[in-house]
């Protein structure tokens, strides 16, 4: 052990392991080296050359697979590609089944042929299997070209992105690439839409709606989010995933058929009551989970199936007690971890018999004294602050109708752009922040739309099949809509060619002209950050102006690998209140429950040089810098395809019976490798393919 503690040669400067390519000399290196020797900073360069050398083996070891898989005995010469069989011949070598041996040769294959840029970023050790793998499922249905192109242009950010971040990056790039296309593969998904149960090993149940739209699938959410938020609001402490998922089931079961949403919440706050709370060595989730990261693996950063899997979560927390974002004073330096609110069990009255599903109820009925009206007031003024549990962020431009570039839900993904129009119409009575940047996509102004574009639907008209008009009292009141233009772009709108839009654009150009000012190159501020004065810099909470703007210009938690939406984490005095630091844009950033919590009580320190630059160095002395990111990303230009593309299978046809839809793209891979796509009783096949012999039949076939 005392020989490998040495630090001779390119060990003895570890800050030069990330020049090292990653093969002999690196591991000759990390040889030398003990990790018990090593200081916190010198283990962090020691864990990325690790992983360097891992992700270098293995594209070796995939490598391998993909020869082995066309090889013939005694001879150097390989099959022309892979076949039915190539999965068995990996099977037999490491001892896995045919299914697996297939997902590894899949991926194999793509790195080989389809995405050599994702190869040759393993084999140089910056992206990693799970990164790579999520590279070639989601850009499954891509043609050649257009997957490469996606390929090109995230493989080098994907390194220092979470797996969902990068997902959806791909997602949006793969969008904009082919708008049209993209549509009509959602619109095929769509018809495969069903509802799954499924057992879990600890014996309970899962039960799933799969491949519904995205507004019909956000609406569900939404619903569910925000009668579990308003039973939270009435003093019941259990963990808010558990809420949501008894609203859920019973929204669903029949139980409460008949009731409207108000009634509901009233009805399950008292049952929670009058059962008692969770007992005390129940840590309370609040909006961030028992551990600060969400409600578990289905949290923001890492999908359902955790960090690994990739997928996209479409649970965020909504506000556990009613009232919206945690600001400084619900979450910051002097807040006690883990505390009641305070309200205690309420002595809830007697509930109204519940209707019949013939007689929904008078929506008018007053409130039940004693407890805070449910139904949403009125639109608050621009002075207020709204405490949004939904956020949708889509370009102007795409609004207007003029380009079909994606929109972005934070906290579930990327949304097609007619799915987003419709999600705006939706969002009528919320909050609407326009979002003005410089033409390179940086912040310059937050401004608040006094003015819709049309009015919301009906009260009378009740939600259609898809769901695409929901009710008027719904969670849509409480959506943060943000709309991201460039300066020079709202100055060249002529309002009269958009008629329904015309007062809004009119009042937006109005404001623009008066906001505008020279910049001073030596001012470190935009133009457009909000104007502080002596009383800001005594108050402990910043005001609405100052919050929203830094909840815009930080855009998520700063901790560069947490992708946590600002709307939904807190914000935090980058000096502390308490040791004077002021409630000010300048002083102020986002930072989610945990890594809060890491900044009072795991010796992590921030400073903010600059408005939103940011620099950070956690407990084991590692340093990172962070800078405003830009509002508007940059997307591809839509370019058509090299060949024409039709829809790709959907890969349900000889799956009946089994429904796991993490699966669906590996076993839709893996029957077109062996033929099985379709059965053979049915297929249709021309007059030169080879005959596809069904493996169930016995010889002579």
């Amino acid at each position: 052990m005392s020989e490998r503690g040495g630090r001779g040669g390119v060990a003895a400067d570890l800050d030069a392991l990330d020049a090292v390519e990653p093969g002999p000399a690196l591991v000759a290196a990390l040889e030398e080296l003990a990790p018990d020797t090593l200081c916190g900073e010198d283990l962090a360069a020691y864990v990325r050359a690790c992983a360097r050398v891992n992700n270098r083996g293995t594209a070796r070891v995939l490598e391998g697979m993909h020869h082995l898989g066309r090889a013939r005995a005694g001879r150097t010469e390989r099959h022309a590609g892979l076949d039915e069989y190539s999965g068995d011949e990996v099977a037999v070598a490491l001892g896995w089944s045919r299914t697996m041996a297939a997902r590894k040769l899949d991926l194999a294959e793509d790195l080989a042929v389809r995405l050599p840029a994702v190869g040759e970023a393993m084999w140089a050790g910056w992206l990693d299997e799970p990164k790579a793998t999520r590279f070639c499922e989601w850009t499954r249905d891509l043609c050649d070209d257009h997957a490469r192109h996606v390929a090109q242009v995230l493989v080098p950010e994907a390194p220092g992105l979470p797996v969902a971040e990068l997902i959806r990056r791909i997602e949006a790039t793969a969008a904009a690439l082919d708008p049209d296309w993209a549509a009509r593969r959602e619109a095929r998904a769509v018809k495969n839409a069903r509802v799954i149960l499924t057992a879990n090993p600890s014996g309970s149940a899962t039960f799933a709606v799969c491949d519904v739209a995205a507004p019909r699938g956000l609406a569900m959410r939404d619903r569910c989010d925000a009668v579990a938020a308003a039973i939270r609001a009435l003093g019941v402490r259990h963990p808010i995933g558990e809420v949501r998922a008894e609203v859920a089931a019973r929204l669903l079961d029949g139980s409460l058929a008949g009731l409207d949403d108000h009634q509901v919440t009233l009805l399950l706050a008292a049952e929670y009551h009058a059962a008692g709370h969770p007992p005390p060595d129940r840590p309370d989730d609040g909006p961030d989970g028992p551990d600060g990261r969400g409600d578990g693996p289905g949290g923001p950063d890492d999908g359902p199936d955790g960090p690994e899997d990739g997928g996209r979560s479409v649970q965020p927390d909504p506000d556990p007690d009613g009232r919206g974002e945690t600001g400084p004073a619900a979450g910051g330096e002097d807040a006690t971890e883990g505390e009641p609110s305070g309200q205690g069990v309420l002595d809830l009255p007697d509930l109204p018999d519940p209707v019949g599903p013939g007689d929904p109820g008078d929506p008018g009925d007053p409130p039940v004294p004693g407890l805070p009206p449910l139904v949403p007031g009125p639109d608050p003024g621009p002075g207020r602050l709204r405490h949004g549990t939904n956020e949708l962020r889509l370009r102007l431009s795409t609004a207007l109708g003029l380009d079909e570039l994606p929109a972005t839900v934070p906290g579930y993904g990327t949304v097609l752009a007619h799915h987003a129009r419709t999600l705006l119409t939706r969002s009528h009575p919320g909050e609407w922040r326009i979002v003005l940047t410089s033409n390179d996509g940086h912040l310059r102004h937050v401004l608040l739309a006094r003015r819709r574009p049309h009015p919301p639907p009906p009260p009378h008209r009740t939600a259609g099949p898809r769901g695409d008009h929901p009710s008027p009292r719904g969670p849509a009141r409480h959506t943060i809509v943000e709309l991201q233009a460039p300066t020079t772009l709202l100055a060249a709108l002529d309002p009269r060619s958009q008629p329904a839009w015309t007062a809004l654009l009119h009042e937006l150009q109005t404001r623009l002209a008066d906001l505008a000012h020279p910049h001073h190159p030596e001012h470190p501020e935009p133009p457009g950050a909000p104007r502080e004065g002596p009383a800001d810099h005594r108050r402990r909470r910043p005001t609405a102006e100052t919050d929203r703007w830094v909840r815009v210009r930080d855009r998520h938690c700063l901790i560069p690998v947490c992708r946590r939406s600002a709307h939904r984490a807190e914000l935090d005095h980058t000096l502390d209140w308490a040791h004077h630091g002021p409630s000010t844009h300048t002083n102020l950033g986002v930072l989610d429950t945990h890594h809060h919590r890491a900044k009072h009580h795991a010796d992590w320190r921030i400073t903010q040089p600059l408005p939103g630059h940011f620099t950070i160095r956690t407990r084991a002395g590692q340093r990172l810098t962070t800078t405003p990111p830009k509002i508007l990303e940059d997307l591809p230009e839509p370019r058509p395809a090299h060949r024409p593309r039709p829809l790709p299978d959907d890969g349900w046809r000889t799956t009946a019976g089994h429904d796991d839809p993490h699966d669906a793209h590996w076993r839709h891979q893996f029957l077109t490798r062996t033929g099985l796509s379709t059965p053979p009783s049915t297929a249709r096949k021309p007059a030169t393919a080879p005959a596809v012999h069904d493996p169930d039949d016995p010889p002579p076939f």
